[in-house]
């Protein structure tokens, strides 16, 4: 789970607009998800983990959100949205941007990335800029968890 300092860095890197279709991979306790929905048209959140989407769609509910749905799935992987998004973020880090995230992406969208190797993860925004280029831009060094099936492969160490 983000700190809300972070979470408020990312959310300002992200730059959504009113009209944003958001993927957040990683919902947790739902936070994030209600700030991305008040800034978003609609908020697409999954989670590996049904009791954290369970109750973060009780807390959403509670608190008047009615823009946001929630999935339980594994998204390094295997789960697959229904569509494309303006802005996908992932709320814990990756070794690696997984590809197919990538592919998510309408042309011009967003992806923001907590990549690399604990204790030294860089923050990453990445552009979809069309026809597969895409443009990156490291915005800030942090240390997240893993996300499930991203951290790196062991290394050998003497």
């Amino acid at each position: 789970m983000m700190k809300p300092v972070l979470e408020g860095r990312v959310l300002q890197a992200l730059d959504l607009q009113p009209g944003d279709r958001v993927l957040e991979i990683g919902t947790g306790s739902g936070f994030l998800t209600a700030c991305l929905a008040g800034l978003a048209a609609e908020v697409v959140s999954v989670d590996i983990h049904a009791d954290f989407t369970e109750a973060a769609g009780r807390r959403l509910q509670a608190a008047g959100v009615t823009n946001a749905r929630l999935h339980t799935g594994e998204a390094v992987l295997g789960w697959q949205p229904d569509g494309l998004f303006d802005a996908v973020v992932a709320t814990g880090a990756v070794a690696e941007t997984p590809a197919r995230w990538l592919g998510w992406l309408k042309p011009g969208g967003r992806l923001l990335v907590i990549r690399g190797a604990s204790p030294v993860q860089q923050a990453v925004l990445i552009v979809h800029e069309g026809e597969g280029r895409q443009r990156e831009e490291s915005l800030f060094e942090t240390d997240l968890p893993y996300l499930a099936h991203a951290a790196p492969s062991p290394r050998f160490v003497f």
